[in-house]
Parts: structure tokens; sequence; C-alpha cells
């Protein structure tokens, strides 16, 4: 293991239990609802974690936009409003600056697919054209069903993204809160199973395949690719490049940097700067096209 990759490991673990300061959480079967909660984690970490101190910025985004009557309460500057257009700027503060950086540094389950893939296994790619399935997901989950679909008439929506897909709120909330007290705090039901099921498939995928969730499902891969497409941290590679696919083999996203310097999927590790042969790859605040 490199020095880039001990620090980025050592910024991950660091992330991770930063995030997690409540720890009775995990005792009483309690979520901490402090001051610190209106604070994004530049990751996907669920707001309903019993440790969990900082908020879900795609959890943030899908209740606030599941609220009754919302679209009308962007022209009056109503405060979910305000709160919507902090997260989404903070989101793309990031995103502008290094793209999918903090996927790679900071994300908690990520992380954990990182390690997942570890796992003694048969290893397996995915097809390029699946990468597009995020987009989607953000699209329809996040952003689509919670502002129009209304299972309650007359009431507000929900989260649909949290509520029938994300497998790092099930692992981390669901299961814990359910496990705690028989379903008191949280039903169980149709949701619940479909959810674990997911859950379980994911994980299982994580084993075999570099970062599947991140490459595949991710609404907020997807949100900051969409932002690294022109962010101002990139990568560049040089016209040394020998194109020995190195850096693809060590690419936790499985990309060949020389062929796609600017790749939305790039989550600015650093692997492929550290395997390198002939140094041609480099983090740098120009255009990634080989020179």
């Amino acid at each position: 293991m490199t020095v880039r990759e001990r620090y980025r490991k050592s910024v991950q673990l660091g992330t991770l239990v930063l995030t997690n300061l409540y720890l009775q959480g995990w005792i009483q079967g309690t979520i901490f609802t402090g001051r610190s909660k209106v604070f994004p984690i530049p990751g996907l970490h669920c707001y309903s974690c019993p440790s969990s101190v900082l908020t879900c910025p795609v959890g943030s985004m899908q209740n606030i936009l599941s609220y009754e009557g919302f679209l009308g309460g962007l022209s009056t500057g109503r405060p979910d409003a305000v709160i919507l257009l902090g997260i989404v700027g903070f989101l793309l503060v990031l995103g502008f600056l290094a793209g999918r950086f903090a996927c790679g540094w900071f994300c908690p389950f990520g992380l954990l697919q990182d390690l997942l893939y570890r796992i003694p296994s048969p290893k397996f790619g995915i097809p390029s054209s699946w990468r597009d399935a995020k987009y989607a997901v953000l699209l329809i989950f996040v952003i689509l069903l919670p502002l129009t679909l209304r299972t309650v008439p007359g009431a507000g929506g929900d989260p649909w993204f949290c509520k029938a897909v994300c497998p790092a709120g099930t692992l981390t909330a669901g299961i814990p809160l359910v496990l705690h007290d028989g379903g008191e705090t949280l039903q169980t039901g149709f949701l619940f199973t479909w959810k674990t099921v997911v859950m379980v498939l994911v994980l299982l995928w994580a084993v075999t395949t570099k970062r599947v969730f991140c490459r595949v499902i991710c609404p907020l891969g997807a949100f900051w690719g969409l932002a690294g497409r022109v962010s101002v941290f990139r990568m560049r590679v040089d016209s040394s490049c020998i194109r020995c696919d190195r850096c693809r083999d060590v690419c936790p996203v499985d990309i060949a940097i020389y062929k796609e310097p600017d790749s939305a999927e790039c989550i600015r590790c650093g692997r492929c700067i550290d395997i390198c042969p002939v140094g041609a790859i480099h983090h740098d605040t120009r255009r990634g096209d080989a020179e």
C-alpha cells in the first residue's frame, strides 16, 4: 500500500468516526437530533443511523422535495426551500472543485465497498453502459417521485430512494433499529423485506465487482459526476503514457484514465498516479487530455 493510499484510508476511517460520535444511540436505539444534524456529510450515510451526528445530503434533498406545496414555496422563500438550496450548493461546490473526490476520500459506503472487494472471490466487470443507470436513479427516485408521488391524498410525498433502494440506510439504520426493539421504532413489512434483499444483493455484488453501487446506482455519485466534468481539480495524462493499463487494474471504478481523463466516474483516489511506471498521470487544474 502506497503512502497516498494509507493516507486515504486514514481519512476515510477518520470521516467514519467523526460522523458517528453518538455511540449511545446503538445502546439506546435512538437517533441523534442535535444541531449538527443540519449539516450534510460529504458522502452517503443514513440520517437514521443510531450514531450519526450529520445528515445524508440525498435523504435531506428528498425529504424537502416531498413537502406538500414545496414547488409553490420556492417563490416565497420558504425556509425548507432555502435549506434545499444550501444542500445543493454544498454538493455543487464539492463537485465543481473536485468532481467525485468525496466518493473516494470521505464516503463511508464507498469505504465499505473497497473492503468488501478485498474478500477473495471471482471478480467481474460490468458493461460501461450500466454507469448511466445512476443518473436515472437520481432523476426518478431522488427528484421526480418525491416531488410528484403522493401515497396519501393531501399529504406530502416520500423519500423514495431512502424508502425503496438505499442499501446504506438499511445496513446502518434499518436493521440496527429493528434489532433493537423488534420493529417498534421501524416497522417491518414488504418494503423492509424488499430493501433487505436489495442490500444483500448489493453487498454480495460489491464482493465481486469494484464499487458497483458507486458506479451503477448511487445518485450522489451521479450528481458529483456531472459536476466533475467541469471541475477545477481533475486528472491529466501526459503524452509519455505507454497505455499499459496498469491504471485500470488498480482503479476502484475500473476506468483507464488515459482513455477517460475527464471521466465522470473518477473518484480522484490517486491510485493510478502511484502505479504509473512512467509518471504520466497527475492531479492538475488543467484539462485531462494527454499532452
